[in-house]
């Protein structure tokens, strides 16, 4: 039988207490696996273009190529958003750090990790590059549950004008555990 990744709720109700003997190898490999095998991914801005941007108000993923690093339960079969193919319900730690320019002066630009395109507000960092040469940089963080199938992505938006944003360099690091 192939070993599952289980949730800890369904791992606390497979091995609990064990009065009755029950527990069987695969319960104990489930387990291990469940606690031994994180999923994680890394992807990078490796080729960097304009965002473009309809409006001050809608959120976009960040553009450019991205490439993936590594991965562990998670793919990206879309640009620049990690999509999470494990079975269990997990919780997902995001890190990311972005270079940016502006085609403009006096530019604010909104970052957030997005989770099924919708930004994390708790992630949302916000940097005023003053003119289009000037190099900002941000670090963005964000915490989420996710679900199968479910992806992340660095999102961004001007605040300022539809101006259009380049990440120059990004990086976004997820690292999941047990739900």
């Amino acid at each position: 039988m192939a070993d599952t990744m289980r949730t800890l709720a369904q791992l606390e109700t497979i091995l609990a207490d064990n009065t009755t003997g029950a527990i069987s190898p695969q319960d104990l490999r489930d387990a291990i696996l469940a606690s031994v095998q994180p999923g994680y991914a890394e992807m990078y801005v490796s080729s960097s273009a304009a965002t473009t941007l309809a409006d001050t108000t809608t959120w976009v993923d960040a553009g450019g190529t991205f490439t993936l690093t590594d991965a562990n339960n998670w793919e990206m079969t879309e640009n620049g958003r990690l999509y999470y193919t494990g079975a269990a319900d997990r919780e997902v730690n995001i890190n990311a750090s972005v270079s940016m320019t502006a085609a403009g002066v006096n530019v604010v630009v909104e970052w957030g990790v997005g989770v099924d395109g919708t930004v994390l507000t708790p992630s949302i960092i916000r940097r005023k590059i003053g003119t289009g040469s000037d190099v900002g940089a941000a670090a963005v963080i964000a915490h989420a549950d996710i679900s199968n199938g479910s992806y992340v992505s660095l999102m961004v938006r001007n605040i300022t004008s539809a101006t259009t944003v380049t990440a120059d360099l990004a990086n976004v690091v997820v690292f999941d555990f047990a739900a």
